[in-house]
């Protein structure tokens, strides 16, 4: 059965236990756009950490050293001069470990302390969840899981139109998808294409040329130009796009 298309509830939740400042005790953060996810939980950091005092409140742990009783350990701490403890992991898939793991994981998620905030974080590894599991049905009962997918290219449009005027730059929307085209649809790829091609331009306005002086095509992108070139008889054109590529790729490695 091919998984469900994200609806934006969960983010939804998030954002409003952000601004009503109820953070509850656990969440799962996954997906591909790490430049969102990075951002929430960021975001989570701020309203749980006591400014200062982080080095004492904060626990992280890495996947490869992870297990129910280390995070047990570190929940059980007490926050120092705060009213609340973040523990963070990293990478731990959890619906590999051992049975008798997911169960202990399952009924430490029903028994959390108010005081901390657990935060599993997907980045190098894919959460791939099993529905069937008391574990699964503990993080739905007790904690919120939120999805960072790809984003939908009309709020892509909106947030490269944004990153620019913060920039002091202005482009349109077709100039906007022309840069999500070339260089994809992640926000955080498309952070640094935007810095460049802000920092090179001279003028308030946008335009392609600034785009195709200093931005990095990706490669799909290239063999589109190419491969459309091609189609017209412009093989030197052709000739020149694979060129530029492969001087910007030894220039980047």
């Amino acid at each position: 059965m091919p998984p469900k298309k994200d609806d934006g509830s969960a983010l939804k939740q998030l954002k409003k236990n952000l601004k009503e400042n109820t953070l509850g005790t656990l969440y799962l953060l996954h997906g591909e756009e790490a430049y969102l996810r990075d951002f929430y939980l960021g975001e989570i950091k701020k309203r749980i950490l006591t400014p200062g005092l982080e080095e004492f409140n904060l626990h992280t742990i890495q996947g490869k050293d992870a297990s129910p009783r280390i995070i047990s350990e570190a929940v059980d701490c007490l926050p120092m001069m705060s009213e609340r403890t973040m523990v963070l992991v990293t990478d731990y898939d959890l619906f590999k470990a051992p049975a008798d793991h997911r169960d202990a994981l399952a009924a430490l998620f029903a028994e959390l302390p108010e005081y901390v905030c657990l935060v599993f974080v997907y980045d190098l590894i894919e959460y791939k969840p099993d529905a069937r599991t008391k574990l699964a049905q503990a993080l739905k009962a007790h904690g919120l899981t939120v999805p960072f997918p790809h984003q939908d290219q009309g709020d892509l449009v909106d947030w490269i139109c944004r990153r620019f005027r913060a920039l002091g730059k202005e482009i349109d929307t077709r100039l906007a998808c022309d840069l999500i085209f070339l260089c994809g649809d992640l926000m955080t790829n498309l952070i640094g294409e935007i810095e460049k091609v802000g920092a090179y331009a001279r003028q308030k306005h946008i335009t392609m040329g600034d785009i195709q002086a200093v931005a990095t095509p990706q490669l799909d992108a290239v063999v589109f130009q190419m491969t459309d070139a091609i189609a017209a008889g412009n093989f030197d054109k052709a000739a020149a796009v694979l060129g530029e590529y492969m001087s910007g790729f030894q220039e980047r490695n």
